[in-house]
């Protein structure tokens, strides 16, 4: 039994050492509360590289991917009017910057102020490049993080050790 803790202890210990993978992941999803496109909902997922975030002050990060699903279209990185990017305050995740227009449609996610409560995205129906009148709203986004494949991994391995400890045990007795 010592042998076995003695290379979970090691393991455990190699697997600290080792940095994380670097790539945080969101899915987000959210509904239209006002204009002409009430009650429309869209969904999607991004990841960016978290390495190097402080925890302090203001830190934004440019995305890897991005995927948004909204009226029947999906959108992403390419399709942005400019580089998309996430938020951080202080070590809290403020939410997305994205924004894309169409022929018929001018659509931004923007982030919060002080934490993803207030993130909001809005929207204007366009015709012939303009905005048309009474045809804008916004809406209400929810973030949640992807847990990485490394955490599952690491709560298997847990379990798994406590399923041998308990084995063990009734085994002795």
């Amino acid at each position: 039994m010592s042998k076995l803790l003695r290379i979970t202890a090691l393991a455990t210990l190699l697997c600290a050492a080792v940095p994380a993978a670097q790539a945080a992941t969101y899915s987000f999803s959210g509904m239209m509360d006002s204009g002409s496109l009430i009650g429309e909902s869209f969904t999607g997922n991004f990841s960016f590289d978290d390495l190097g975030l402080t925890g302090v002050d203001l830190e934004i990060r440019g995305l890897n991917s991005l995927s948004l699903s909204f009226l029947g279209n999906t959108y992403t990185v390419g399709n942005a009017d400019s580089m998309p990017d996430v938020s951080f305050l202080n070590g809290s995740f403020l939410g997305l910057s994205y924004s894309v227009t169409t022929s018929t449609l001018g659509f931004s996610v923007i982030p919060g102020f002080s934490d993803t409560s207030d993130a909001f995205v809005a929207y204007d129906k366009l015709s012939g490049g303009n905005i048309v009148d009474g045809q804008s709203g916004y809406g209400s986004i929810v973030y949640l993080p992807v847990p990485e494949p490394e955490s599952y991994a690491m709560l298997l391995a847990g379990l798994g050790l406590m399923g041998v400890v308990a084995r063990r045990r009734s085994q002795a007795t």
